[in-house]
């Protein structure tokens, strides 16, 4: 599946297998899912982040509007399901996270 992975200042499209133990390697532990775009994307982050004293995570923040702590993905939804992050979204977190964005 297509997705976002948003590290620190970084964000690379991915493509990451939609299982449960694929999406917990991707942010380092159990995952915990925020909305972001209702009906079309949510931010996946690590359900115990802080508990951990993971590192905050700017891009993450300033997409999601709150502080977000390890590397976080951003993926499609269809329904209850996971799916390819829609490119519309690619391309609003990506200018978002731009340092031309982040200055907005």
């Amino acid at each position: 599946m297509k997705a976002l992975l948003l590290e620190s200042l970084n964000v690379h499209e991915i493509d990451i297998e939609n299982t449960l133990e694929a999406l917990q390697r991707a942010v380092c532990g159990y995952i915990e899912c925020l909305p972001l775009i209702p009906d079309k994307a949510v931010m996946i982050v690590n359900e115990e982040g802080l508990l951990r004293g993971m590192v905050p995570n700017r891009a993450a923040s300033r997409v999601a509007g709150m502080m977000i702590v390890g590397p976080a993905l951003i993926v499609g939804v269809d329904g209850e399901e996971f799916a390819d992050v829609p490119e519309d979204v690619v391309r609003r977190i990506k200018e978002k996270c731009s340092p031309e964005g982040a200055s907005k």
